[in-house]
């Protein structure tokens, strides 16, 4: 796994997925990209993911209902949702699903960078609570 984290992007974009790829390759991440979200939904599923950065809107499955088949396949994974057409709707209905965040493009780098960390940093605390929960389980036992 990579120091500070393994990503997944999941955009139809490609200018998205290559801003992406440079500015968080740049702060240390290890970054995959897929463009459509049955891409995602196979890579996800191939190796673990600290985090994903989903686009709400993409041709095919779209990003709420990847959203949907990425938490039913790990309901413990993170993701922040990304959309140039964010309205309070879509972030409550993404926020409902489960999703960790809502980002509008165009999007401040040192914005997306705090949310990503703070996204990976949850996943890592919400990890190392259930090891703890299962060592004490052990020791009780």
């Amino acid at each position: 796994m990579a120091k500070k984290g393994n990503v997944l992007v999941i955009d139809d974009e490609e200018i998205m997925r290559d801003v992406l790829e440079s500015l968080l390759f740049q702060e240390g991440y290890r970054i995959d990209l897929a463009k459509t979200g049955e891409d995602g939904l196979e890579r996800y599923q191939q190796k673990p993911y600290d985090i994903v950065l989903l686009d709400v809107s993409m041709p095919g499955m779209g990003g709420i209902k990847t959203l949907e088949a990425l938490l039913k396949t790990d309901p413990e994974a993170v993701v922040i949702m990304i959309t140039a057409y964010a309205t309070f709707e879509t972030a409550v209905a993404a926020w409902q699903l489960g999703a960790f965040s809502c980002i509008r493009k165009p999007f401040e780098n040192e914005h997306i960078l705090r949310i990503v960390a703070s996204g990976i940093g949850r996943k890592r605390k919400d990890e190392e609570r259930r090891e703890l929960k299962k060592a004490l389980k052990r020791t009780s036992q």
